[in-house]
């Protein structure tokens, strides 16, 4: 039995003028949502509340749109009347109204065991959402200018990965009830990877499948080829990394319980945003159940009987491991649940809400889709991330527009399209959804009938899904970029680096400078623009290299056209797909930026936190142009282990590289104008990049006597640099290293003290090596802040504090922080060129 509330309410969008919210539902329902000014409103019945207050905004009542039998969503937008505003930075109260019910006479504003009322056993607690009984839930207004502006942004949220939740430590920040917390935050961003589609713990599948069938309201089917279907409950736990491999041609190496139907990936995006939907996982036992051999091959399935004990046992003890990890998550969702409904909320995907590699390069993707299972997961999906994270982004590209707005809604017409698939989805027999597909760019679109004209550009751009949106603050505005579906590659047939935003650079991250009275661009990539080099430019694809060596001389990288299994290539393997991997492009979002002063970029994605700092400047300028700050916060969940933690504290050269020096570049957009003296050698690859276009190349290590030509200085000049949390220890606060002292000698037993002495010098050598200061290795949440510069009126000092865990991982504290003047820096760009090594 399912609850009538699924999940939410979830506050999406806000602006100066109305607040758009979410919730899904398990039934038919209308829903309307009114807000209040104050943050202390009780609700005494549905849209009422004890002040007798006056609404600021109230929502149009909308039907909510149907998914699945019982798998209903609602997303409403409350303008204000006359579009007077609301006061910027302000908290209000809202109540949503599902069938004329409110949120306290559905139960959501009051504490609960978990157990009755819809609810299965097994299901956790859940919190009141507005913090105390009866109490309305709230949302900040945008802030009136850049010193009032707190963002929240972290990615990366596997159930069972390691670590504690760091999203859940939002809620103490929200709740405010303890001290020397920071302030809260008026937006929340998340960067990418809600979910995990491809790494599902085994344990939580048979729940999802569970969930999945309920919302449905029938068994789904997906298809192996263009005429043969399966059922998903005929595709277990732990047995698809065979069938993802063979015929989905996917590259995942953790896909042995790998999402495939759209109910399977809603009930994904339930469990992970929602307590109510959660009910007892499956024994252990019940994992390993045998699959007919007849049935395993027909279908690709795994055969888990075909291992030795050793590796049984092993199987068996991940399980339980997976399952602890499991629990412990689903402990913390409430919480979640809880800054999901008191946070204005925005979100972009990255690989892994549809599976790992995801169009990492053109034969990926070729083969991917001319894959009938490939297409088919990847469009569901898409779907599942257009029913719970599209339309609260940007919902006049997706729903019909309540006010004068946009002559076409897009998103709408996907929407439609799915209503109509999803109904049908019972066949077995269902056709080819072409629509849906053009719509997602998974097929070309047809072209017009002969005689009729091609669209114009203006017209298409109106007509076009996307995933991209903009957001735009009283002096601030945020672009946050789709870095996966708009990728473009230099070669069809080689694994070449992707273009992240292919040729819509324009499109999503127009020219600057801003307009009217905004000053700071932010910047949302899931995809960290930058970061520090030694990940970028040696790590990864050292990796990779040695990762296809050793498969080249096992005779694993044959490819056997008889087997379609898919070759998995380095840059798959080690995610060689980060922005500086083509350096064309990479250079040319950097170009992009720079006609803009001021820019804070967030991303995630890598699993480790930091901030770095680069500045540009174009020809003629003895200023920066501009001055870029790159906020990573990863993983909320899903930290590194404890022994590549130990790695990067007991190595000082790790330390060095991690920080390493400034990294300075030189371009020029044609032509080069470097002048090597007679004789001099250079390495191929620096050679290679002087005949590049555009040529870009690094400022120091040339030959003595090189020079730049006369009348072609470059055209930019950037140096990027890792930054250092320089506060003393004691500023770190709750959770910084803490010099250990050491034990009086105790004459009756040595033994012991030396032991103690021993200890107390290995703690300290951990600290001291413990690259904190520079960046954050463990489950993370980073909060941005801003402050007048002292460099002068206009300028700002832009703060990254990063929480990290606590104790046990309960709480989190800011004891890692990075502020840097947002100011163009005065210093000298980076020289023309210098000799050495």
């Amino acid at each position: 039995m399912l609850p009538f509330v699924l999940a939410g309410p979830i506050v999406r969008r806000v602006d100066a003028s109305s607040a758009t919210f979410w919730i899904a539902l398990s039934e038919p329902a209308t829903v309307q949502a009114v807000i209040w000014l104050g943050a202390d409103q009780d609700s005494t019945g549905p849209g009422t509340v004890a002040s007798n207050s006056a609404t600021v905004a109230r929502s149009d009542t909308v039907p909510a749109r149907k998914w699945g039998e019982h798998l209903y969503t609602a997303t409403v937008t409350a303008r204000t009347d006359g579009g007077a505003g609301m006061n910027p930075g302000a908290l209000f109260s809202y109540d949503l109204l599902v069938n004329g019910s409110g949120l306290r006479d559905l139960g959501l504003l009051a504490d609960d065991s978990g157990e009755g009322g819809g609810i299965h056993a097994g299901a956790p607690a859940r919190l009141a959402l507005g913090y105390r009984t009866d109490r309305l839930p709230t949302f900040a207004g945008p802030a009136a200018d850049i010193p009032g502006l707190r963002l929240a942004h972290t990615s990366c949220r596997k159930p069972h990965g390691p670590g504690p939740d760091a999203l859940a430590w939002l809620d103490d920040i929200i709740a405010g009830e303890r001290p020397g917390l920071p302030e809260r935050p008026q937006l929340l961003l998340l960067t990418g990877d809600q979910i995990y589609a491809d790494d599902v713990a085994a344990p939580l599948l048979p729940m999802l499948q569970a969930v999945a069938g309920e919302i449905l309201g029938y068994t789904e089917t997906v298809p192996l080829t263009e005429t043969e279907h399966a059922e998903v409950t005929e595709l277990p736990t732990l047995r698809r990394d065979r069938l993802t491999a063979e015929v989905a041609r996917f590259t995942s190496t953790a896909a042995r319980s790998h999402l495939l139907g759209f109910g399977e990936f809603a009930a994904m995006y339930l469990a992970c945003w929602s307590p109510r939907v959660w009910r007892t996982l499956p024994a252990t036992a019940t994992l390993f159940a045998d699959v007919p051999p007849e049935r395993r091959d027909a279908l690709h399935l795994t055969d888990l009987g075909g291992k030795t004990d050793e590796q049984k046992k092993e199987s068996v003890a991940k399980a339980v491991d997976e399952r602890t990890a499991v629990d412990g998550f689903a402990g913390t969702v409430a919480r979640v649940a809880r800054v999901l409904a008191n946070c204005a909320t925005y979100m972009i995907f990255d690989d892994h809400e549809i599976t790992d590699d995801w169009y990492i390069s053109a034969p990926w993707r070729a083969r991917t889709l001319t894959s009938p299972l490939g297409r088919a997961v990847i469009r569901n999906g898409l779907m599942a991330y257009a029913v719970f994270q599209a339309p609260g982004n940007d919902p006049d590209h997706w729903l019909i527009p309540q006010t004068a707005g946009p002559p076409e809604a897009p998103g709408l017409t996907l929407h439609l399209a799915m209503g109509t698939l999803l109904a049908e989805r019972a066949a077995k027999s269902t056709e080819h959804p072409e629509k849906i597909d053009e719509l997602l760019r998974l097929v070309k679109p047809p072209r017009p009938p002969e005689g009729q004209p091609e669209p114009g550009a203006e017209a298409k751009a109106r007509k076009e899904l996307r995933f991209h949106f903009t957001i735009d603050g009283p002096r601030h505005r945020i672009l946050v970029l789709d870095t996966r579906t708009r990728r473009t590659y230099e070669s069809a047939i080689r694994d070449s680096p992707p273009q992240l935003l292919g040729e819509s650079l324009d499109a999503m991250l127009p020219a600057g400078p801003l307009p009217g009275d905004r000053e700071v661009l932010i910047v949302v990539s899931a995809v960290p623009l930058l970061f520090p080099r030694i990940f970028d430019a040696l790590v990864q694809p050292a990796a990779a290299a040695f990762f296809d060596f050793k498969n080249h001389l096992s005779g694993a990288a044959t490819f056997d056209p008889a087997n379609p299994r898919p070759v998995i290539v380095g840059s798959e393997q080690w995610d060689v797909e980060g922005w500086g991997a083509h350096e064309g492009a990479f250079h040319a979002t950097l170009r992009r930026l720079a006609t803009y002063p001021r820019v804070v970029v967030l991303g995630g994605d890598v699993h480790f936190a930091s901030s770095l700092v680069c500045d540009l400047w174009t020809r003629g300028d003895d200023t920066a142009r501009s001055r870029i700050l790159q906020c990573t916060s990863s993983a909320a969940k899903n930290q590194p282990d404890e022994g590549q933690r130990a790695v990067l504290r007991a190595q000082r050269s790790a330390q060095r590289l991690l920080r390493g020096p400034a990294v300075e570049r030189l371009g020029w957009d044609a032509a080069h104008g470097v002048v090597l003296p007679p004789g001099a050698a250079i390495s191929p690859g620096r050679r290679g990049r002087l005949l590049s276009r555009p040529a870009f190349v690094p400022a120091r290590d040339w030959p003595a006597g090189t020079t730049i030509a006369a009348g072609n200085p470059p055209d930019v000049r950037y140096r990027i640099s890792v930054l250092r949390d320089e506060r003393p220890t004691a500023a770190m606060g709750v959770g910084a290293p803490v010099s250990p002292s050491l034990p009086a000698m105790n004459a009756a037993d040595p033994i012991v003290t030396y032991a103690s002495v021993a200890a107390a010098h290995q703690q300290l050598l951990a600290q001291l090596q413990d690259p904190v200061r520079l960046m954050v290795f463990r489950s993370n949440v980073g909060l941005v802040s801003f402050a007048p510069s002292p460099t002068g009126a206009g300028e700002y000092v832009a703060t990254h504090t990063l929480l990290s865990p606590v104790g046990d991982g309960a709480t989190g504290s800011g004891f890692t922080q990075h502020g840097v003047d947002l100011a163009r820096t005065a210093a000298a760009p980076p020289p023309a060129l210098i000799a050495g090594g």
